[in-house]
């Protein structure tokens, strides 16, 4: 044991390493503790971290290759399964029967019903003797079985358990259909078995249903179920990574709808069989055995696995899964027939999603902790009197990492179906980062305090510590730079205010504020000023950003978005709406401390700022929402999508600018709608400028007719009729001269 005089017996430096090497050795432990489940169950984290895994789905989205050559076919029973058929539902079993001869004659390989046989047919106890030997005859068959009585390790206490299916045991080939969820009420997880209680006290482990269906598919015996050894299971030759003792983790080919739905009424619809559609009609439809077009010809089912399984909300069977068609509640909704579905294309596929590992998630963290507190601590090293500058290089280098890091989950995830531990990860680099920023901070307390507390009366936090870091900057003047401006405004505040009682319009200004202030701030820009319900911001001062205008950008995109969210809660409350106007510029402008001496502002003034103010309210003339300049929209073409709007002289500036308007981010959200109006609208402004009016109004038109409510279509759909009937002078430069600000 360590002895405080033997601990006298070393130098300071060594003194202050072994104190540092004990803040790495605590917060790995710390983190390791808090973050593995089987040691501390605290969930806050293990919900992260499943929330994790979730984003990883979505940004990786739907597999199109699945989607287009599953193995797997769903024939659904839909809403218009139950008005088509005669009988009510459950129907009686004889449809069943059909259904299972119709697809063995198609080719079908597999055929499971995901629906509980628990009792006798409603209609005809013959049905069930009738489906009975169907299901002997075809050889093709898999129903599915629940289980009665469930305990925390996952063992049915029944000897005599049917599984609430009265095929079985005499009929084998039945699959368990109970699946888990995981602590935050989302399913990721797939048993591979149940194990039961049989006669005798012995246990017998009976498989899932996409087990079962699986024992079908390779020949195996019905009862087959995956080897345990180690950290995985093994099946039909492959090594299933096991998510925790009992299940894998489903590797979700994309949300609902992913893989083939053809409706059930189609697929028994034959001569045999009249639907209500055909005794409405009078005449033979036979979607399944129609030459021309029927399943029973079109090898849609030829060597499938077909999943029969209600998907009508009423019956229960929609669960909540790691994949959504979007960000909205309830968009992550999937039915229990096509997460069976996705299991079995995984195993058929051998394409499995592999969980870190708790050792490794250790080992992982310990290096993390060392690696941020020692970065960090080599930055503070550095002899200079830009204390914030190394402050921020190593808050960056953590922020860094942590993107690295994020970034490399989803490469994992996406390339190679690695799910890397992120929570863990992230707390690891911000716990070596805080140990370290921590030690540094109480060595400079007493400076650091001193600086902080002259300069505490300025609002903008980034301002601050530039500031603190840079006091020669506290003088007047400033010097020129090429940054980003944004000027926002609300389109008619005056005819809004004069409707509403002063206590509403301060209270819908203040939030409206706060919302737009959130977004600048989010995206690192500050924030100048406020004038009633004007906002002016910039980017690349005080702290320099060579993304300003990217930054600028996203922030008018965003504001924009955040707009119509405000809008849609502010109608439930009886609020008017409001729609604002932004222009943005890049450009040479001087920044700096601006007024005079002992009360001055950081701002920004020139040429460059006064033309963002203009692109602003000439808006008005395009009906547009976000106006920025020739050289904004140059640095931000590859990332935001926009368009040129016209080429303009704005009000007291005889230097004509070309100007866009700013769409939306580049990527997913580009729709082919949207392409096609561009190219259209982009056609036309090169023959407008060509003056060749013929192909402009052709071109504006094509593009009118893809988007009818385009006002600056339809604007230089007028201004080109108008130069064919009256051509411009020849020296025509298609500049349009704003007459107002």
């Amino acid at each position: 044991m360590t002895t405080p005089m033997a601990l006298g017996q070393f130098s300071a430096g060594q003194r202050s390493w072994m104190m540092r090497l004990a803040l790495v050795a605590s917060a790995t432990l710390l983190i390791i503790v808090f973050t593995q489940e089987s040691i501390l169950r605290l969930g806050v984290f293990q919900r992260l971290e499943l929330a994790t895994i979730d984003y990883r789905f979505q940004y990786r989205g739907t597999n199109p290759a699945v989607a287009e050559s599953s193995h797997v076919v769903i024939v659904e029973i839909t809403e218009e399964s139950f008005r088509s058929l005669p009988e009510r539902f459950p129907w009686p079993r004889t449809y069943y029967a059909h259904l299972l001869r119709n697809l063995k004659a198609a080719g079908a390989r597999v055929v499971a019903i995901d629906l509980l046989f628990s009792g006798p047919d409603a209609y005809d106890l013959g049905n069930d003797d009738t489906l009975r030997a169907v299901l002997e005859e075809t050889g093709i068959g898999v129903l599915a079985g629940k289980r009665e009585a469930d305990k925390e390790e996952y063992v049915t206490t029944s000897a005599n358990e049917a599984f609430s299916n009265i095929f079985y045991p005499s009929y084998p080939s039945v699959g368990l259909v109970n699946i888990r969820n995981d602590a935050d009420g989302v399913y990721r997880s797939y048993n591979t078995m149940f194990v039961a209680d049989s006669a005798g006290g012995a246990e017998r482990a009976v498989p899932t249903l996409a087990f079962a269906v699986l024992n079908k598919y390779f020949g195996n015996p019905p009862l087959t179920v995956p080897e345990i050894l180690g950290e995985h299971f093994y099946y039909a030759g492959r090594a299933i990574p096991r998510y925790d003792a009992a299940s894998l983790l489903i590797n979700f080919y994309g949300p609902d709808g992913t893989f083939p739905h053809i409706r059930f009424h189609d697929v028994i619809d034959d001569t045999s069989v009249v639907t209500a559609d055909e005794r409405q009609s009078g005449e033979q439809i036979n979607t399944f055995s129609d030459p021309a077009y029927g399943y029973l010809y079109d090898q849609t089912f030829k060597n499938k696995i077909v999943l029969v399984g209600v998907t009508v909300p009423e019956y229960k069977d929609l669960f909540p899964v790691a994949i959504a068609r979007g960000m909205r509640k309830r968009e992550n909704l999937m039915y229990g027939v096509e997460i069976h579905a996705n299991v079995i294309e995984n195993v058929i596929r051998n394409d499995f999603l592999r969980v870190e590992q708790p050792w490794v998630a250790a080992l992982t963290t310990l290096g993390l902790v060392l690696l941020a507190f020692v970065a960090t601590s080599a930055f503070r090293e550095i002899k200079t009197r830009h204390h914030f500058l190394i402050g921020l290089l190593g808050f960056f280098f953590a922020l860094l990492v942590i993107l690295l890091l994020g970034g490399l989950s989803l490469v994992l995830f996406t390339k190679y179906h690695y799910v890397m531990g992120i929570v863990n990860a992230v707390l690891a680099v911000l716990g070596g980062y805080s140990m370290s920023t921590t030690y540094h901070l109480v060595i400079e307390r007493k400076e650091r305090m001193l600086i902080k507390s002259m300069f505490s009366t300025y609002v903008n936090p980034s301002l601050v510590d530039e500031l603190v870091a840079h006091p020669e900057k506290l003088v007047l003047g400033g010097q020129r730079e090429e940054l980003t401006v944004l000027f926002s405004d609300i389109t008619g505040f005056t005819r809004i205010s004069e409707h509403l009682p002063p206590e509403d319009l301060v209270g819908l200004l203040n939030e409206y504020l706060n919302i737009m202030s959130r977004i600048i701030f989010r995206n690192d820009g500050t924030l100048d000023k406020y004038e009633g319900d004007a906002v002016m911001a910039f980017w690349g001062a005080p702290i320099p950003q060579h993304d300003h205008a990217l930054r600028a950008c996203r922030s008018a995109v965003a504001m924009q978005e955040a707009l119509v969210d405000m809008n849609a809660a502010w109608k439930e409350k009886g609020r008017p709406p409001i729609h604002i106007r932004i222009g943005i510029n890049t450009g040479e402008m001087v920044v700096g401390n601006m007024g005079a001496v002992g009360k001055f502002a950081y701002t920004v003034i020139g040429d460059s700022v006064n033309l963002a103010s203009r692109l602003e309210g000439a808006n008005r003339e395009y009906h547009t929402g976000i106006m920025v300049s020739e050289r904004t929209y140059e640095l931000v073409r590859h990332e935001i999508m926009g368009r040129e709007l016209d080429r303009i002289a704005v009000y007291g500036r005889n230097e004509p600018v070309t100007t866009y308007e700013l769409l939306c981010p580049v990527g997913p959200g580009v729709t082919d709608d949207l392409r096609a109006f561009l190219t259209a609208y982009q056609e036309g402004k090169r023959c407008y400028y060509n003056r060749d009016w013929v192909g402009a109004q052709y071109a504006f038109e094509a593009s009118f007719q893809l988007r009818p409510e385009d006002y600056p279509t339809l604007l230089h759909l007028q201004r080109t009729a108008a130069y064919m009937k009256t051509p411009p002078p020849d020296n025509w430069n298609g500049v349009f001269i704003m007459q107002s600000k």
